[in-house]
């Protein structure tokens, strides 16, 4: 393990490691949203600092990547936990195993935080607005999605077609039926690629549907979800969690809104 983990000087077992790494990433995979939509790049590396970030245009008939290249600072997100002295004691001399609570609960925030930083970054830096209308009715949200959908197509953003909404959202969308149709299977025959939940707040009372190719949008990935040791604080032990990574929306106008 690289040494700025300072994990080898950690009073901690290899076990014990194995089991802080087993929950950490199994709170984050059931947490994120935004890696399930989107393509990721990397990682790359904790010493890779910035990515680039190409437009397109058209020169002598012929679609490049700019030539005038912006640079995204990739950002480090970090969560802290700590394992009380006693605790780990009470793991090496009975019968019961280490709770990791704390770890699984600090892993959730840091997951919830990727998250806005992707999805949220996402919904603002849209280039495409359309009706939400009232997703109470029936045929409502299917004629939402559709116009927005047609929105994409018509600015040459194509399928297969993503959504992403809260769960609050999807509840009233699963909950309407009309003559035996059930809207949510209607929608879902529109968005290919799959709709999504969140608990982002810019998703709140909005739904975003995009085309999340990777020449529209990816995430860059530099170090990935990893755990460090921070030290003792006397006899209990100090853990961060944490990555860096950045989202490069290509393409604004691969992103509709609807609000």
């Amino acid at each position: 393990m690289s040494d700025y983990l300072m994990r080898e000087d950690a009073p901690l077992t290899e076990e014990v490691w194995a089991a802080i790494d087993e929950t950490v990433l199994s709170a984050v995979r059931t947490t994120l949203v935004g890696r399930r939509v989107i393509d990721i790049v990397g990682p790359v590396g904790w010493g890779v600092e910035v990515a680039p970030l190409f437009s397109f245009t058209e020169e002598d008939g012929a679609t490049i990547a700019t030539s005038s290249t912006e640079y995204l600072q990739l950002v480090e997100i970090a969560k802290e936990f700590a394992l009380r002295a006693r605790q780990i004691a009470t793991a090496r001399h009975t019968p019961f195993s280490l709770d990791l609570g704390a770890a699984a609960l600090a892993a959730v925030e840091l997951a919830k935080a990727e998250d806005d930083l992707v999805i949220g970054g996402l919904a603002r830096g849209a280039g495409c607005f359309s009706p939400l209308g009232d997703w109470s009715t029936f045929g409502q949200p299917f004629r939402a999605i559709a116009e927005a959908i047609a929105q994409l197509r018509t600015n040459d953003f194509h399928g297969p077609y993503a959504a992403i909404m809260s769960p609050t959202t999807y509840a009233r969308l699963a909950s309407l039926f009309y003559e035996g149709q059930r809207e949510l299977a209607m929608v879902e025959a529109l968005l290919e690629a799959g709709i999504y939940q969140s608990t982002d707040p810019e998703v709140s009372e909005r739904v975003l549907v995009l085309s999340p190719q990777p020449w529209n949008m990816d995430l860059v990935i530099g170090q990935d979800v990893m755990t460090a040791w921070l030290g003792n604080e006397g006899l209990d032990q100090r853990f961060r969690i944490f990555e860096t990574l950045a989202l490069r929306l290509k393409r604004p106008g691969s992103v509709c809104v609807l609000s």
